[in-house]
């Protein structure tokens, strides 16, 4: 076995529990561990490595198409419409490892009641110390976005303790707080990535996580203020000051930088050596097998397609909206899609003439045409895809690496949070928004409206959240979209913005029914301007969102009955 770390599914046989999530019939830990483990670094290693397979990855092989990480949004068409912006999840009637699942909280929260008893060089000691906090932040910060107000256990607990086991909900900004002070913690204890010889969580991991969950709830605060989601008597300032705070920490460190390419960051299967990247999964199908492998590239585009809107989001490559800019472009026309607009939409999509596949022998077969039976709405990805054949099996890798945190994110939650807090200023823009658009490939000097300043051009096209903002929250959010775009912020961003006009009532569409497309197709369902509307039939309303109850997830009935402390999230109640 090779020493990496590999970020994966890594099996503990101190973790191993009853598979009944119910967290009132779970057996002990304390019952099931070795009496000589908690002794040194090496052991808080162990138990350690088993958090890491929680963490998003791709599926394994064997399991068909990979499903890309704005699947189910407004910007991202899968084979059906996602159930969450559908309103179509229900009432759970029991718990599961997905759902109201407690499991990793109390095994983080078992690491915590028994890591001081190891001993060994202080600083590894505290490494691990800091991953525990770190993974119980993540943990918590998953229950805080699908259920706000949840439970708060500090420490670990057997299934006597009735105290614990019907405890009530405490307030989402407590839990926030709690989450924080966490990852307050952590970031004290945890050792710098460049500190570290295996790929494992970092300082820079904390101070990302932590400006990003400070993110969360202020925007989520700001924009839910007066709804029965929102928190009374805050608007979210003192967490949108903690998540500039926090993003600026990890800007002033100098520990990492934006990569050159912003192509070279996803096509990738091995990251170690790319400054911008934070945390990330590497596979190693060949060497370990299917579960340390992925079928990304094998079953390309993975039955995904960007939507019409996410396309449009893109800027001109004069920095101006295309409603404004006098450079010529079109969106009906795959062939010159990308002609005139942000570098990044042509490392992003697809266009006849690029490399859909590298032979062993460096032959080169190009795309010409969509799969809509496999991109749903012709759309299909640039990002993430790998058209060299692998010569070790003759075929596709199956070690497409997976980024789960880069510096890039730091620079924009820095920049949303100024601006939401009213205090960016031009030298904001420039180490956020401005360093981003000029790794992207703007060129400031022959076209000065790339720059971003503090007074925007108006876009008559900006998409209207339901919110009155700002010209420039409206900038640095289109920056957020395009610099992001499908890599699993999308769902989230729409929650805490309160974001439901965007998409309620209205389906995602896809490409211009164009030649190039229905030569390869046949009939299509299309839009009354000829635009593929693959939802027609399974959505004909449009997004059934209740904004009054599906921005935050139902608690299973089950949970209600075993615990009379709970109550039901709004619009939910029975």
């Amino acid at each position: 076995m090779k020493k990496i770390i590999y970020i994966l599914t890594i099996c503990s046989a101190i973790l191993m529990v009853s598979c009944d999530d119910d967290i009132l019939e779970r057996t002990p830990l304390d019952e099931i561990s070795e009496p000589a483990f908690w002794k040194s670094g090496s052991d808080l290693e162990l138990y350690t490595n088993s958090f890491y397979n929680k963490l998003p990855g791709w599926s394994g092989v064997g399991f068909g198409s990979a499903q890309m990480p704005d699947t189910g949004t407004d910007f991202g068409l899968g084979t059906g419409a996602g159930s969450r912006l559908n309103g179509t999840q229900g009432i759970p009637d029991e718990a599961n490892r997905s759902l109201w699942s407690w499991d990793e909280i109390r095994q983080a929260n078992y690491f915590a009641s028994n890591v001081d008893k190891a001993v060994g060089e202080e600083a590894n000691i505290n490494q691990f110390k800091g991953e525990g906090l770190f993974f119980r932040a993540y943990f918590y910060y998953d229950l805080l976005k699908k259920y706000g107000a949840v439970p708060i256990y500090k420490e670990y607990f057997d299934n006597l303790d009735t105290d614990a086991l019907y405890r009530a909900r405490s307030p989402r900004n407590e839990v926030a707080d709690f989450i924080l002070a966490d990852l307050d913690m952590a970031i004290s204890l945890l050792k710098t990535k460049a500190s570290l010889s295996q790929p494992r969580v970092s300082k820079e991991a904390a101070q990302l996580l932590k400006a990003t969950i400070a993110l969360y709830e202020g925007t989520w605060e700001k924009y839910h203020n007066g709804t029965a989601f929102g928190v009374p008597g805050s608007d979210g300032t003192a967490y949108l000051e903690q998540a500039a705070d926090a993003a600026k920490d990890l800007i002033d460190g100098g520990t990492r930088s934006l990569h050159s390419s912003y192509n070279g960051l996803f096509n990738q299967t091995n990251l170690s050596a790319n400054n911008e990247i934070i945390l990330w999964k590497q596979y190693d199908f060949v060497g370990l097998g299917n579960s340390f492998g992925n079928d990304a590239q094998v079953f390309w585009p993975n039955k995904y397609s960007y939507a019409l809107d996410a396309i449009r989001s893109y800027l001109c490559i004069d920095g101006l909206p295309t409603a404004i800019s006098t450079l010529p472009t079109t969106d009906t026309e795959l062939a010159n899609i990308e002609t005139n607009r942000d570098p990044r939409l042509a490392e992003t999509l697809m266009v006849p003439g690029d490399v859909v596949r590298v032979n062993i022998d460096n032959s080169i077969v190009s795309w010409t045409a969509p799969n809509i039976s496999e991109s749903v709405g012709a759309y299909e990805g640039q990002k993430y895809r790998i058209p060299e054949l692998d010569a070790t099996t003759g075929n596709f890798t199956r070690n497409t690496a997976k980024i789960l945190m880069r510096y890039g994110e730091a620079l924009l939650i820095y920049a949303e949070a100024k601006a939401e807090l009213g205090t960016i200023t031009q030298g904001d823009l420039d180490i956020s928004i401005n360093a981003l658009r000029e790794r992207a490939g703007f060129d400031f000097i022959a076209n000065p409206t790339a720059k971003l300043t503090l007074a925007p051009v108006t876009d008559p096209n900006w998409p209207d959240y339901g919110h009155t903002i700002s010209p420039i929250i409206q900038e640095v959010r289109r920056e957020r979209v395009v610099e992001l775009m499908n890599e699993g912020f999308r769902l989230d961003d729409l929650m805490r913005w309160g974001a439901h006009k965007l998409f309620v009532g209205k389906r995602p569409k896809g490409a211009y029914f164009e030649t190039l497309i229905s030569d390869v197709s046949g009939s299509q369902d299309v839009d009354e301007n000829g635009y593929l509307d693959p939802y027609a039939g399974s959505m004909p309303e449009g997004f059934g969102f209740i904004p009054e109850r599906d921005y935050l997830l139902a608690i299973p009935a089950e949970e209600l009955v075993l615990n009379t402390n709970l109550t039901q999230n709004p619009g939910w109640e029975q």
